[in-house]
């Protein structure tokens, strides 16, 4: 069993979801892709609130196991207008496997910008991103570790993503706390920034 969590940024309300089973397994491009024809993302403005993101960790991240700890993130695309999914490696997919989470998604959009972090607890906040705005994402990296420590990872939004860029990305930290992991297929840190999420922190 994992947990997977459903992200409401508009009134910050959460409900967690058990996956079991054959559901623990067909994640990543699958999950991504049978969610968002389900919500019916067809018909709605890629930069819109009504686009999910969705991130989605393989069935053995947290595990040592070689190639386990990818990171699969979907929307519908703003460059295509289709439903796309990018994927990256980095320390974010070991972190959530780590806390027996299969993903997330993110409904809507936060009136203001924030930094989302999940603790090992499962307690998740929402944090004023001002700190971390406008800068590179280096920069903006050294600061989460100095903020919430050495032991977790984020999925970062960098400058391009803040001004929804087309072709923005979504950095993850690598072994070495250098943000040089980048999903960015189908301009998902554009759908980042219009859902004002800086940062998710785990």
């Amino acid at each position: 069993m994992r947990k997977y969590l459903h992200i409401n940024l508009k009134d910050r309300s959460i409900r967690t979801e058990e996956l079991n089973g054959e559901e623990v397994i067909r994640v990543g491009r699958h999950f991504i892709a049978k969610t968002l024809l389900k919500l019916g993302v067809a018909r709605v403005d890629p930069l819109s609130p009504e686009n999910p993101l969705i991130f989605s960790a393989g069935p053995f991240a947290g595990t040592n196991f070689s190639n386990a700890n990818r990171i699969s993130v979907g929307c519908k695309s703003p460059l295509t207008g289709g439903i796309k999914e990018a994927n990256s490696g980095g320390t974010f997919a070991f972190a959530l496997g780590q806390l027996e989470t299969a993903g997330l998604t993110l409904y809507d959009a936060s009136t203001d910008w924030v930094v989302i972090r999940i603790t090992k607890e499962g307690k998740i906040t929402f944090d004023s991103a001002a700190p971390y705005m406008g800068k590179g994402n280096n920069e903006a990296a050294a600061l989460l570790f100095e903020r919430y420590g050495k032991k977790v990872s984020f999925a970062l939004c960098g400058p391009v993503g803040e001004y929804l860029g087309l072709l923005a990305g979504i950095s993850f930290p690598d072994t070495d706390e250098r943000p040089s992991r980048l999903a960015a297929r189908g301009g998902v840190g554009a759908v980042m920034g219009s859902k004002k999420v800086k940062a998710i922190v785990v």
